[in-house]
């Protein structure tokens, strides 16, 4: 006869086997980067750190002609292949989104969409995740609205606070990125509602199609245009930091008699702030391509996130990074912490941490983000 601790150790055995069976092999995600740029990188390095915890074939290419219809290319050359990939994980661009994710649906590749808001047509035709499409599993992105809205309160006070708001209204210039982005066009609507609430005066918004160097072209010129201009308004980082070399070749001195406000956590651009010449950046969504695979690593093994919004669409909030927390934003963005950090704890389908204590999308973000922070 077997022994009390022989049987546990039978049935621990047993439960462990029936456990590994329902989980199933490893799925296969293929990530379709919009293109090749910084941010992007970042992007697609958090989601490798995110993908070897969790055990998840990751496969990232990088639309390097930054074209919505050479985006479009890149998804029919995927899902045309023999062996197709589990999932689908690319941004909403204007006029291809739609296509694209019938395209997924047709060849049998669940699709997820993250970055940016999906774009209006396509929602129109649509609607909501898994509803016209079984296979568009749900949707993850910013409040680009709120980020853009942001940008404009934060250089407004700022202004204020160095007596740089003289006149009735704060002169202000915007870059925008390129007319195609959801995002920009999003962040965009934040800004004018904005400036139309508070006191600054928008003198032109511009298309820098995410360009470092048209933008700081394109800033030279609105300078002098405009040389009362106060504050620059910037869509990303990389434009603002064009925005930066563009004021001092126009002999002003960013942080002092101009102020810069751009999006994205951009390393680059967070020692711009610590230096003082960036005043804010909003960020933390280059976890959202690590968030999203989290969610369909959980999806794959049995653990559906539809409890954490009944539409399968997830919306977070974007965060100021600034002098006063530098320093912990520059952790989150250090990829050594990446690395030191095992996301596992944060699965739903397993993780003793995160399992049945989130409640949403964004919470299970807010963790990530404290636990890279330490």
């Amino acid at each position: 006869m077997k022994s009390r601790p022989s049987l546990l150790l039978i049935s621990f055995l047993l439960l462990l086997t029936g456990t590994l069976a329902h989980a199933g092999p490893r799925p296969s995600i293929v990530f379709l980067s919009p293109d090749d740029s910084r941010f992007w990188q970042l992007v697609a390095g958090f989601m490798e750190a995110v993908a070897e915890d969790l055990d998840v074939d990751l496969e990232v290419q990088y639309d390097r002609e930054s074209h919505r219809f050479s985006y479009l290319r890149m998804a029919k050359d995927v899902l045309s292949r023999q062996e197709k990939p589990d999932y689908l994980l690319f941004m909403c661009k204007e006029n291809v989104t739609e296509s694209m994710l019938r395209l997924a649906d047709g060849a049998g590749v669940k699709a997820f969409t993250f970055n940016t808001d999906v774009p209006d047509a396509a929602r129109a035709s649509l609607g909501l995740p898994r509803t016209v499409l079984p296979g568009w599993l749900g949707h993850l992105s910013p409040d680009n609205i709120a980020a853009g809205r942001a940008l404009v309160t934060l250089l407004g006070k700022q202004a204020e606070q160095l007596g740089l708001a003289s006149e009735p209204g704060i002169p202000m210039v915007a870059l925008s990125g390129t007319r195609d982005s959801s995002a920009a066009k999003d962040r965009d609507g934040g800004l004018l509602a904005a400036a139309v609430q508070q006191r600054s005066e928008l003198l032109q918004l511009v298309y820098a199609n995410w360009s470092r160097e048209l933008a700081r072209e394109k800033t030279e010129i609105l300078l002098k245009r405009y040389p009362n201009t106060v504050s620059i308004w910037s869509a990303s980082d990389g434009m603002a930091l064009g925005a930066i070399e563009a004021a001092r070749n126009e002999g002003r001195t960013p942080g002092q008699d101009l102020l810069v406000g751009s999006v994205d956590w951009q390393p680059e651009a967070l020692e711009k702030i610590r230096q003082g010449e960036l005043l804010v950046s909003m960020g933390r969504h280059f976890m959202g391509g690590g968030l999203a695979l989290l969610l369909l690593h959980d999806y794959h093994h049995g653990r559906d996130f539809g409890d954490m919004s009944p539409d399968y669409v997830f919306r977070y909030e974007l965060e100021p990074a600034t002098r006063d927390n530098i320093d912990q934003v520059q952790r989150i963005m250090d990829p050594e912490n990446w690395s030191a950090v095992d996301f596992r704890r944060f699965s739903r389908a397993g993780g003793a941490e995160a399992s049945g204590s989130v409640r949403s999308a964004e919470a299970l973000m807010d963790r990530m983000g404290e636990a890279l922070a330490r």
